[in-house]
């Protein structure tokens, strides 16, 4: 049985994986060891080490101090504090082998679309799924993924989308609506929904047949 995750079984180590992906899937975008450790869904303590190694190896470096992020019931929340800060870090583009690098993990890496449908499936009755911004290689448009659902578990969402976000790599932005509410928020050309579609998107269901 092949791997889901060739990058994490070739290097051999999952925590460096993660953050080697994340780090180049987001190589304009400076990560504290919290943010990166959240994004990457693994300890403090395994992300310190696995940051020194892709420091070591002169793929990442680290940059200024950043105001540490705070938590609410171990949640992120968009609060920082003043007071304190933590060392970040970003991708070296100069580092000899990044195009190498890059373009290997992007190839390894299983961003397959259709995993992100499979892993909604359990969130609610899903009537539409529509992959923009980020994903279109577009970070203007106002969300990453557009979701009409109906009894969608708010719950069930945020833990697929968390892992999701660690299988892409990146923070997923989402606009999630009951199929009445799409539908309705198409039919009055609502802002959010056009300034998606107006543009480059991908279709990824579409049981409403409306679009």
């Amino acid at each position: 049985m092949k791997s889901k995750d060739f990058l994490s079984d070739f290097i051999g180590d999952q925590p460096r994986a993660r953050l080697l992906r994340i780090f180049i899937f987001n190589d304009t975008e400076s990560l504290t060891l919290s943010l990166a450790a959240k994004r990457a869904g693994i300890t403090p303590q395994a992300a310190i080490h696995a940051l020194r190694e892709l420091e070591h190896l002169g793929v990442i470096t680290k940059g200024k101090q950043l105001p540490m992020p705070v938590l609410q019931n171990g949640k992120l929340v968009k609060k920082i504090s003043a007071h304190r800060a933590e060392p970040s870090w970003t991708v070296n583009t100069d580092f000899e082998h990044f195009r190498a690098v890059s373009n290997f993990v992007h190839e390894a890496s299983p961003a397959r679309y259709e995993t992100i449908t499979t892993a909604l499936r359990r969130t609610g009755r899903l009537g539409v799924v529509v992959l923009s911004g980020n994903f279109m290689g577009d970070p203007t448009r106002p969300a990453d993924l557009l979701l009409a659902a109906d009894g969608l578990s708010k719950q069930r969402l945020e833990t697929a989308l968390k892992g999701l976000e660690q299988t892409f790599g990146r923070e997923i932005r989402y606009a999630a609506f009951t199929t009445p509410e799409f539908r309705y928020r198409l039919t009055v050309q609502d802002r959010l929904i056009r300034d998606t579609l107006d543009f480059p998107h991908l279709v990824l269901l579409d049981r409403t047949r409306l679009l």
